[in-house]
């Protein structure tokens, strides 16, 4: 046997994790990426063909053969006979608890030999909210509580006009929410209703809204999984909506800051599961306790089978997968794709020019970030010194909805002159939003004066240092907003060919591939 390893998570967020015995690498598929269809479920119908085609990727890019010392298979999975029948292995365990494969995620992942960690998100195996301790013995759970905040946040978010418009899936909820909530303020009257329901664990009927005391007996709340029109299933709209969405927020953060208060504080910290993915929370954490903090880059359910694997078996080191996601599926056509569209080499410093010129670019390296956000290998950029660059980014190429923010990176050791924080470890992979000390980043600069920054070092994201170094050269103001290369409602980007797709039907003005200029 050959020693690797294959672990499978096929609900929501489905991905497939391998490890390289010989190499000691890890690689990510994310299923909503290979198959362009967000937040995917494996489903059966399909399950064999999928399954058989990510094998079939990993032996291509990554030289692993269907010979494995061990396949994991999520005890979530329905059909579990399938996959015994596509992938031969020694072993076939289902030894991964939803939320003990998010803490050795995140736990394995960081810079710490002991950590606190938080794994809460809407309910995994009948689990929210749970704390372990991670130390050089693994990771062992302190207690789990019966508090629900993931399902109560997108639930809240369900009843506001500005997020349910031109949604189709729930999942996409939260973000908006989160985002939203900046618009608002406090709403002292509804305040004790809604933290009552955020502190409730059943989250099984849509009926619980209606506990609420303010919504009409008139109103039908509609959470559809696939494509729906929803648009007329709202309570709250316009600044009563952007309240509920604040005081939402600031009910969340009371509840972890409670739970917390009550655990080891001379620790780090790491959080995780979907709602580690809410940056105004962590960076609220932050301000609030004087500990090193930590949220890996795959939180959410996207990182569940590379968990899974490190529960089976334990790293003896710092595990970084940043960009071990899914490879440019069309990179063997990259010279055909120059050729026929006459594309140029080009310089960092040729691409921080045409962005200081006010061009969008979009960027294509490698293989791709794991987690949810763009982290430099998928990226869209321009220049956040602009002041209507990021009406110009949305209505050009994204598509968002208006109160939605974009996202600055800058050097690392530029970061203070920028940004406010108590400090700017662990911010690689946009999880903090950070106070803007300066006036001149309107487009990157979120209505509460707060963004969602991404620092980078040579180390871990060599392109786009370089960019900074070329683009500070010529800019008073050495910050850059990134973007995920996709447009509204798609998975971000994995071939050649969709990228060039966006940049014949949107108003981007480049790509650049592996440092080929396409225009």
């Amino acid at each position: 046997m050959s020693g690797n390893i294959i672990s499978i998570f096929g609900k929501h967020d489905a991905n497939i994790s391998f490890y390289h015995k010989e190499r000691n690498q890890y690689y990510i598929i994310e299923l909503e990426r290979f198959l362009r269809l967000r937040y995917y479920s494996i489903e059966l119908g399909c399950a064999r063909e999928i399954l058989e085609d990510c094998q079939d990727l990993a032996t291509r890019f990554w030289g692993i053969e269907n010979d494995y010392d061990a396949v994991l298979i999520s005890p979530q999975w329905d059909e579990q006979q399938i996959i015994k029948n596509i992938f031969n292995g020694k072993k076939y365990l289902s030894i991964e608890n939803h939320h003990y494969s998010h803490a050795t995620c995140g736990f394995y992942q960081s810079p710490f030999d002991e950590a606190l960690i938080l794994s809460y998100d809407g309910g995994g195996m009948s689990e929210s909210f749970n704390l372990y301790k991670g130390d050089s013995d693994g990771v062992k759970l302190i207690k789990k509580l019966p508090i629900n905040i993931g399902a109560g946040y997108w639930m809240t978010g369900s009843l506001i006009k500005e997020i349910i418009q031109n949604s189709k899936l729930r999942r996409s909820y939260p973000g908006k929410l989160m985002g939203l909530s900046a618009y608002g303020k406090f709403n002292e009257e509804k305040y004790d209703t809604y933290c009552r329901f955020m502190n409730r664990n059943k989250r099984e009927c849509y009926e619980e809204l209606y506990e609420l005391d303010e919504i009409s007996d008139d109103k039908i709340i509609v959470i559809p999984e696939n494509d729906g029109d929803i648009s007329d299933s709202w309570v709250y709209e316009s600044q009563e909506g952007y309240d509920i969405a604040y005081t939402i927020q600031k009910i969340i953060e009371k509840i972890v800051f409670f739970e917390l208060e009550k655990c080891d504080s001379n620790i780090p910290l790491i959080l995780t599961g979907g709602c580690a993915l809410n940056v105004v929370t962590n960076e609220k954490l932050k301000e609030k306790y004087d500990r090193p903090i930590y949220i890996p880059p795959n939180p959410h359910d996207g990182g569940l089978s590379l968990g899974h694997i490190f529960a089976y078996q334990k790293p003896k080191q710092r595990v970084n997968v940043t960009y071990s996601g899914l490879p440019l599926m069309d990179h063997h056509k990259l010279e055909e794709y120059v050729r026929i569209h006459n594309a140029v080499k080009v310089t960092k410093k040729e691409i921080a020019e045409l962005i200081k010129d006010g061009k969008i670019v979009g960027l294509v390296y490698g293989d791709s970030e794991v987690g949810p956000r763009a982290l430099g290998n998928r990226s869209i950029v321009c220049d956040p010194n602009i002041a209507d660059m990021k009406d110009i980014l949305n209505s050009k190429v994204k598509f968002r909805e208006w109160y939605r923010p974009f996202a600055p990176f800058c050097k690392k050791e530029d970061a203070h002159k920028y940004f406010e924080s108590r400090d700017f470890e662990n911010m690689e992979y946009m999880s903090f939003a950070v106070k803007v000390k300066v006036d001149t980043l309107p487009s990157i600069t979120h209505v509460d004066g707060t963004a969602r920054l991404q620092t980078v070092t040579e180390e871990s994201h060599s392109h786009f240092y370089e960019l900074l170094t070329e683009f500070g050269k010529i800019s008073d103001t050495n910050v850059l907003l990134n973007t995920s290369f996709n447009t509204r409602g798609k998975p971000i980007l994995s071939t050649i060919y969709e990228a060039l797709k966006i940049l014949r039907e949107t108003k981007l003005d480049y790509v650049v591939v592996e440092d080929y200029l396409f225009s």
